[in-house]
């Protein structure tokens, strides 16, 4: 459908008035800043000294509220509760050593990182803190005093060369190895040569109250006369300042960009542009909070932080961030579209108030809607003409020319009166987003007419709500709906559609752009940014971008390619600039919130445009934000990082014995070597990162011999390792803002020594030892089992012997003459016809027989057995012998014979020897006896048997037994002997003795031969 309208436009007092603007934008508000005070946490609002530490914590002094450290989150208050000197302090001072120092009236102290420790009493008030070439922290002093040093825990005086007397001290000002003093009698430098800048020199007075160096190596010298620019190498004043908003200066420094800061008593802060050679004042007429400026200092990153009285402490932003709100002129905070027109002024839709006009006189309402415009308006665009067109949610849309106000809702031929978006396509047409009721185009029939064609989408877009639109270099006009598909329109025709099936995930599309390429970028609800790969079959296909790591957020609420290429993402959370370093790679971003100047915080959806200045403008729920890209908005600084705390099995390494390993920071010194046992160590680190504090995160690795990889990163800030074997180690920890500037590694290398038992020396001991050991094992065994073999053999040689001599023993045991003679004699008496006493011999004579064949096949036999067997011996020897003889065989009385065991066959050879070599030639009755004794000897016993005769004695009967045969030798008592030796067994008793018995007149009259043999009891 077509609708037709024209309009007598007056174009030329519309172009005369559009000439008429200066293209030039001057902020009523020059600084970006921001305030912290009482609500934000600090303790007092009179800050009276500011530092920033080494591990980049800030340090502020408060007038009653002690001192305060600031992490970029949260600030930690130190009061006298905690040791301080005093609540009221004047000025601060860190150490080489790391140590915070504190000055309060004449009192002052330090913090070591755990506790605070205070100064004996001064004689004068402590102004300012400085360090000495050694080391030593000099202290200057009011009241005439002059200056004193800390050395060792001892406080000193220290004279100045160039002074004309003790000199009350303002401030201090370390300028590289130099160390300037701002005194009563003009600047000292306090070092070896001396030097004194006085009002001879062209000082206005002599009281230096502040001194500051400029990037020229030129001194700043705030007098109660005006600033003076010295040249120290001429030793003159070059430049005197004398405005009289700088005579009460109370504080100066040099910023990164060569401008000059000082902080006055009354009239806020002046700032020296070293561009323009002009001062700016900054005071509460300029929205500064106080008026009194106590402190300055510039942090690490170039930020300068101001301390005031009553104003607490303000941050100058160096981001290259400007926030406007209602403070600069915007009616309302919610900034929903934001256009440039042809003339370059910045168009703003703000809350819904209408339209806002930001030109070089700042920020101010458009009144020719006469209120009409009280709507949220959505969008706003320009036509060739010059001619403004705002759409709006429920008035449709309103056009603005030098003729007036017009408005063109439903009725008159727009889809729909909720307007979401106006883009101009390179043909100069105008295309319309609804709510509802989809696209229109407006067309152009000459300058003075137009007309509005409604797009007639498929019909499966029916009822869906188109979210967003964009116009290519071609003309083509794409489209997002809210169930996630995009589409395209050329000729006025609908084209192809692409959706979840092409690679899009099928979430709700809020906003699109084209970069220089062609390429289509689509921002969606929750699910990141996705991209244009080509198409096919008609459809466009889709990727999902590709970062190093995830995006903050994935809820995209606007998207913008700036003239540098870089990728804009606006998010609930802030924006992201994005860049691709290679066609292909993975992509970089940068975060940009509250803390690092995007104080709009949550964007409004395609409320952002680049302006033909390069500038970047988005509209926020919190105000309107503009970027001016700089070189000093690429400067990009990592966290400073520090350890917290070194501890050893969960015990400050500080309170154990290896304390002195500390370096002073909470760090470690080269060298620490520590026991096996004492293996069980914990990290604690820190970062500060004042412009994202939240964003901080750390990664950490153990080297030991090899690398190791980091670990993911993390919030963690403790890491604990036990259990760690002997070796060489390396802990290392980094710290990022962003997942892509880290710091440089913290270190802390320490050794776990070896037991002595794990060092070479000991092994190689202990392997000599357990070879010594194993080769004595092998020894002994080897001759444990020679000697148990030997002992077998032994044995076994001792067993065969016995046997031997067993088998002689029985062999020789019975004289074949005794046998001849026992049957002779009993032939006889059979001859003699006396058969009874032949029987009764005979029987005598078998019973021995048995006996003896019967012993002779056992190893023992009892003692009462042995006797019987004697006693038969000896009765028919009675009975063969033609001499006569008696016997008597003595058992023991104190055990039974029964239970005594003796080899069998031992004794018999001796009682023989006494019958047939003692008794048998006597001329008178011969007498035997045989007596047994035995000892208890550990289990076994000792039987002594004796047996003694009254015969010839052993000499004389060797003399008859070689006359009967001579040469014979009898060898029945010398296998006996050979048995009884090898009876013994090892045992200490002589087996074997012989003895003459002699009679009253000492002639030989027997012998007594004694027989020792072991015997088993068996009980």
């Amino acid at each position: 459908m077509y609708f037709n309208c024209r309009h007598r436009i007056r174009t030329g007092i519309l172009c005369t008035a559009l000439i008429s603007v200066v293209v030039l934008y001057v902020s009523a508000q020059p600084f970006n800043f921001t305030t912290y005070s009482l609500g934000e946490g600090l303790p007092q609002s009179q800050v009276f000294a500011a530092i920033q530490d080494s591990r980049g914590y800030m340090w502020f002094g408060t007038q009653g509220g002690g001192v305060c450290r600031f992490d970029g989150l949260r600030f930690e208050t130190f009061t006298t509760a905690d040791g301080l000197p005093s609540n009221y302090i004047s000025a601060l001072f860190e150490g080489v050593d790391g140590r915070i120092w504190v000055a309060a009236g004449s009192e002052a102290g330090y913090y070591d990182g755990k506790k605070w420790y205070k100064l004996p009493p001064l004689s004068a008030p402590v102004n300012a803190f400085g360090l000495r070439p050694n080391g030593q922290v000099l202290m200057g002093l009011g009241g005439g005093k002059g200056f004193v040093s800390y050395r060792a825990g001892v406080t000193s005086p220290f004279s100045v060369d160039g002074a004309s007397a003790a000199p009350t001290v303002y401030t201090l000002f370390q300028s590289g190895p130099e160390l300037w003093a701002g005194t009563n009698q003009g600047a000292i430098l306090a070092g070896r040569s001396p030097r004194r800048i006085t009002t001879q020199q062209g000082l206005p007075v002599n009281q230096v109250h502040a001194i500051a160096c400029d990037s020229d190596n030129r001194l700043w010298l705030a007098t109660p006369g005006g600033i003076a620019v010295t040249d120290p190498a001429r030793k003159k004043v070059v430049q005197v300042h004398r405005d009289d908003r700088l005579f009460n200066a109370m504080c100066m420094l040099a910023d990164g960009d060569g401008n000059i800061w000082v902080g006055t008593t009354d009239h806020g802060l002046l700032i020296w542009s070293s561009q323009n050679a002009s001062w700016t004042q900054l005071g509460e007429q300029q929205g500064f909070p106080r008026n009194h400026v106590r402190s300055l200092v510039c942090d690490h990153t170039g930020h300068v932080w101001a301390g005031t009285s009553g104003g607490g402490v303000v941050r100058f932003v160096a981001q290259p961030f400007r926030h406007f709100d209602r403070g600069d002129g915007l009616s309302g905070n919610r900034v929903y579209a934001v256009f440039e027109d042809r003339s370059g002024k910045i168009w703003l839709s703000v809350s819904q108030d209408g339209l806002q006009v930001f030109d070089s006189s700042g920020i101010r309402p458009f009144t020719r809607d006469s209120g009409y415009l009280k709507v949220k308006c959505k969008t706003i665009a320009e036509d060739e003409s010059g001619r403004l067109w705002v759409g709006t949610e429920g008035k449709g849309v309103t056009v603005f020319d030098s003729a007036g106000m017009h408005v063109w809702t439903s009725a008159t031929g727009l889809p729909s009166d909720w307007v979401q978006k106006i883009v101009r396509d390179p043909a100069g047409n105008l295309w319309l987003s609804t709510a509802l009721n989809g696209l229109a185009q407006v067309g152009f029939a000459g300058e003075d007419s137009f007309y509005i064609k409604r797009i007639i989408l498929p019909e499966v877009f029916s009822g869906q709500q188109i979210t967003s639109i964009a116009v290519d270099a071609s003309g083509k006009l794409w489209y997002a709906t809210q169930n996630g598909v995009v589409g395209w329109i050329a000729d006025g025709r609908p084209g192809g559609t692409s959706g979840k099936k092409d690679g899009l995930p099928g979430v709700p599309i809020r906003c699109m752009a084209f970069d220089a390429a062609g390429v289509l970028w689509v921002g969606t609800k929750g699910e990141g940014i996705f991209r244009s790969v080509g198409d096919a079959a008609g459809r466009m296909q889709f990727e999902s971008i590709r970062l190093k790591r995830p995006l903050i957020s994935k809820n995209i609420y606007l998207l913008m390619f700036d003239p540098a290429g870089n990728l804009w993402a606006g998010s609930e959370i802030g924006v992201d600039r994005i860049s691709f370093p290679a066609a292909g790679a993975a992509g970089e971003f940068r975060h940009f919130g509250k803390y690092e100047g995007f104080l709009g915080i949550e964007t409004c959806q395609d409320a952002a445009i680049s302006d033909k200045s390069g500038n970047l403008w988005f509209g926020t729920m919190n105000g309107l934000m503009k970027y001016t890209p700089t070189q000093r908005s690429a400067m990009r600084y990592p966290p400073l990082l520090h350890f917290q705390n070194i501890a050893l099995f969960y015990k400050e390494l500080g309170e154990t014995p290896f304390a002195g390993w500390m370096d002073g920071r909470g760090g470690l010194r080269e060298g620490l070597e520590l026991p096996y046992d004492q293996n069980h160590l914990s990290f604690e680190f820190r970062a500060v990162d004042l412009d994202n504090p939240d964003g901080i995160r750390y990664r950490w690795r153990l080297l030991s011999g090899q690398d190791t990889a980091w670990s993911p990163l993390s919030q963690q800030q403790s890491v604990n390792f036990a259990g760690l074997a002997p070796g060489q180690y390396s802990f290392q920890v980094q710290a990022s803002s962003d997942g892509l500037l880290f710091s440089a590694p913290l270190s802390a290398s320490f050794a776990i020594r070896a037991p002595f038992w794990a060092n070479w020396w000991f092994r190689t001991l202990c392997a000599v030892l357990l070879l010594g050991i194993a080769a004595l094992i092998v020894y002994a065994r080897i001759r444990r089992i020679r000697q148990t073999e030997a002992a077998k053999r032994s044995r076994l040689e001792m067993q065969n012997q016995l046997l031997l001599l067993e088998q002689k023993a029985l062999q020789l045991q019975m004289n074949p003459h005794f046998i001849f003679n026992a049957l002779n004699s009993i032939q006889a008496l059979v001859g003699t016809g006396d058969a009874s006493a032949a029987r009764r011999e005979i029987a005598a004579f078998s019973k021995l027989m048995r006996g003896i064949l019967s012993n002779s096949r056992r190893q023992r036999i009892s003692l009462r057995e042995e006797a019987e067997t004697l006693d038969q011996y000896l009765r028919i020897e009675q009975f063969c012998q033609q001499n006569k003889f008696s016997y008597a065989i003595h058992l023991p009385e104190n055990i039974d014979p029964d239970e005594i065991e003796i080899p069998p066959m031992l004794l018999q050879p001796f009682v023989e020897n006494a019958v047939v070599h003692g008794i048998v030639s006597l001329p008178y009755e011969g007498l035997i006896e045989v007596t047994f004794q035995f000892e208890q000897v550990a289990e076994t016993g000792l039987l002594c048997c004796t047996v003694r005769d009254n015969g010839v004695g052993r000499e004389k009967a060797a003399a008859l037994q070689q006359e009967r045969k001579p040469g014979h030798a009898s060898v029945a008592v010398e296998v006996t002997r050979e048995r009884l030796a090898a009876l013994k067994n090892g045992m200490g008793y002589r087996e074997l003795e012989y003895r003459d018995l002699k009679d009253a007149e000492g002639k030989i009259g027997g012998t007594e031969v004694t027989i020792r043999l072991p015997a088993a009891v068996n009980y």
